[in-house]
């Protein structure tokens, strides 16, 4: 079965969502210190949040693509802002003599957990396609209100 046949799209449009969510990170990964320098850090960890949650949000809906694409872009935004400041949290709280530790233990054990996302993503794509991106979307979005300087209510 072809990508067309289950997505709707060419594969060289699903190659852009890609290139859309990368370059939404590079953006993310760019504007850190202004956003935080603006919001602060709980603010900030909120808006990333909400930011990826919206991107997951638009993938539910299966849009043509380049309205996907915005929604892969969002994702990227959202995901490189908040791993940014939420790791330099995690290292500021370290002791400095074990930084180097605590980066590479969370580094092994986020590499190690990886493949269940995108596992536990597939199975509810059986059930069906939108399913997966409605709940973590809602999740994240759920999440974002919570969030209070850099930590979880």
């Amino acid at each position: 079965m072809t990508s067309r046949a289950c997505l709707g799209e060419a594969p060289w449009a699903l190659g852009l969502l890609g290139a859309a969510q990368s370059l939404g990170g590079a953006l993310g990964g760019l504007l850190v210190g202004a956003v935080l320098g603006r919001l602060g850090e709980g603010r900030t960890l909120r808006l990333a949040l909400g930011l990826a949650g919206l991107g997951l949000l638009g993938g539910a809906l299966l849009p043509p693509w380049p309205l996907l694409a915005g929604s892969a872009f969002l994702l990227g935004a959202g995901g490189a802002l908040f791993g940014a400041v939420a790791g330099a949290i995690r290292l500021g709280e370290a002791p400095p003599e074990l930084r180097g530790r605590v980066a590479g233990g969370f580094l092994f054990l986020s590499g190690a957990l990886a493949p269940l996302g995108p596992l536990l993503g597939g199975a509810l794509a059986e059930v069906a396609l939108p399913l997966p991106f409605l709940l973590a979307g809602g999740l994240l979005l759920g999440l974002a209100p919570l969030w209070r300087r850099g930590r979880a209510a």
